[in-house]
């Protein structure tokens, strides 16, 4: 890792953003443009989300890509995952997600999953698959039972502006993510929050959050 590279990463605390004015200190979810990590200092993480499925005409997402993972355009495969909100058979849903765990595989890069109401497809999946890539739960809200039996297959669970406490207390350091997804809410308000919560100052879980995703997304 170059000394330009750490000096840009130092300061990447959220995990996963949807929203431009968090960039600067988070990865950020990409989908259409095709954008490189060079332009801003921001990185980003490239996927298709199962809502997107609904509107079909897929492959051309798919295309954009599969060329920013294999290109090193981005830190991450995601957000994908699975969703019974949603109107789109689990098939379908099951045979994209399975690309992105591929992908995710081929390039050496961490997957970003989002599931709701599918935990036994995912995990059926990741027993299939045995992905040697971790996977990061985005956006956790589950009870401190699911935490810990997620944990017990070898996710990072990340939490937003809503989750349990308690669950939150189950997640060791090591396993620990933070994220502003769609919040208007920053990633030190989010730090202060959950510092308070886990018993530690915010700078400790600040220097926590950090080092993680320096050793998911840059191998740090």
């Amino acid at each position: 890792m170059t000394e330009v590279t750490k000096r840009d990463i130092s300061c990447i605390l959220d995990a996963h953003t949807h929203r431009p004015e968090h960039a600067h200190m988070a990865i950020t979810n990409c989908l259409v443009d095709e954008v490189r990590l060079s332009e801003g200092g921001m990185f980003h993480s490239a996927g298709i989300h199962p809502w997107r499925l609904e509107k079909g005409e897929t492959d051309g997402l798919w295309n954009r890509v599969e060329t920013l993972c294999r290109a090193g355009e981005v830190v991450a495969v995601g957000e994908t995952g699975l969703d019974k909100l949603t109107d789109v058979p689990m098939p379908e849903q099951l045979a994209v997600f399975r690309k992105h765990v591929e992908l995710s595989e081929r390039c050496g890069l961490p997957l970003i999953v989002h599931c709701v109401k599918a935990m036994s497809e995912l995990l059926a999946v990741k027993k299939e698959l045995c992905p040697r890539q971790p996977w990061i739960w985005h956006g956790f809200r589950g009870k401190p039972a699911q935490a810990r039996q997620l944990l017990n297959h070898g996710f990072y669970l990340s939490f937003g502006e809503h989750y349990q406490e308690g669950a939150m207390l189950e997640v060791p350091d090591e396993r620990l993510l933070l994220e502003t997804d769609d919040s208007v809410v920053g990633i030190e308000e989010l730090l202060r929050r959950a510092a308070k919560v886990r018993g530690v100052e915010q700078q400790q879980l600040s220097q926590v959050v950090g080092k993680n995703i320096r050793k998911l997304f840059f191998k740090g």
